[in-house]
């Protein structure tokens, strides 16, 4: 636990993500209602899929619950973990036209808000072990680079980007310009010193096609060279990513995924690729080989919406000094298991705090 005490303890540096922004409307579903104040939802996922499919032929009629108005996306949510560790955490993205949105508020307190525009509306349903998200991506899919540069200017752009560590960019499969907007990003580095990495989550792969998805690999890949690039994926994802780059299809256990998922990073060229899931993170890298973390599956969980971008801002976090693949693992599963059973993200002491509990570090 030194290790983790030391680094945590002491770790500083400058992060900036971009450049999405959601509200997230959440509910739960009503599986029965007792009387005008007591019901019981939906638990499981499975059991809505399920209802959906036996309900095929007619119609479903349900009853939501909500249960919170509050931020999403990519960089709000990654930034989080960061912020609250410390960091200097900037984040151009969507967040109010006028004014910063009610949901994004608390963040002004440990991260930078540079808003663009109005945010995107998701629709969020909440179960015990998995989350339905359907959104309005009009603000996100029209985002261009142009509009990120006419709205700042070049010299305040080049200031945002000057003195990066880490640099982010978010749910590729949900943003139309994606490759102008990491193109734009690049070229902020034509003139100022690069960032020690990049770090990307793509989302829902499936959205795109195969023919979009390469042009991105190469593109991203092209640069990797000059800086490392980290690519983040979930369960779901890691396997379609198989599937698009001809990768056999490993048996979903962290000891099978990691040789995989080797061949996977060399065959799109990212100096890294992680993998995160209830159980286990798993990591593959250029330079330190693969590794994985056990994750304790959580029972005590408050939100799930968020999830995946919180183990990004721990593992980005964890990125900043001499740590190896499997304590950023450790550290990344820490900030999830946290933030599942909080809703927030943990201060320096409550991550020490969740990795002791831990059965795998």
């Amino acid at each position: 636990m030194k290790r983790y005490r030391d680094y945590i303890n002491n770790v500083s540096g400058n992060m900036l993500f971009g450049c999405d922004g959601f509200v997230d409307e959440t509910y739960e579903i009503v599986e029965e209602r007792q009387n005008l104040t007591r019901y019981s939802a939906m638990g499981k996922l499975k059991d809505f899929g399920e209802l959906l499919v036996a309900r095929a032929d007619g119609g479903v009629g349900l009853e939501i619950v909500a249960k919170r108005r509050c931020e999403g996306g990519f960089g709000i949510n990654t930034g989080r973990i960061a912020g609250i560790l410390g960091l200097n955490v900037t984040l151009p993205g969507l967040f109010g036209k006028n004014e910063i949105d009610p949901a994004f508020a608390e963040f002004k307190e440990y991260c930078n808000l540079q808003s663009v525009g109005d945010p995107a509306l998701t629709l969020v349903f909440e179960f015990g072990d998995g989350k339905v998200l359907m959104s309005d991506l009009q603000a996100v899919s029209s985002l261009t680079w142009a509009d990120v540069e006419k709205h700042f200017g070049k010299e305040k752009l080049k200031e945002m980007f000057t003195g990066v560590d880490v640099l982010g960019l978010g749910y590729w499969s949900l943003t139309a310009d994606f490759d102008g907007i990491f193109q734009g990003f690049m070229d902020q580095y034509e003139t100022v010193e690069a960032p020690r990495r990049m770090f990307f989550d793509f989302a829902d792969i499936k959205k795109k096609s195969g023919e979009a998805f390469s042009r991105s690999l190469r593109l991203i890949a092209s640069y990797n060279d000059r800086i490392p690039m980290t690519f983040s994926l979930n369960e779901h994802e890691v396997f379609e990513l198989f599937r698009r780059v001809g990768v056999e299809e490993p048996e979903n256990t962290p000891a099978a995924i990691a040789p995989a998922l080797a061949i996977a990073r060399e065959k799109v060229g990212f100096d890294e690729l992680i993998v995160h899931t209830p159980e286990f993170a798993v990591g593959s890298s250029a330079t330190e080989g693969e590794a994985y973390a056990i994750q304790d599956r959580q029972t005590e969980v408050v939100r799930t919406a968020g999830a995946g971008d919180s183990f990004n801002g721990g593992y980005v976090s964890a990125s900043l000094g001499d740590l190896s693949l499997k304590e950023r693992l450790v550290i990344a599963n820490g900030a999830t298991a946290f933030f599942v059973t909080h809703a927030t993200g943990p201060t320096k002491e409550q991550l020490i705090a969740q990795i002791e509990k831990a059965t795998d570090k």
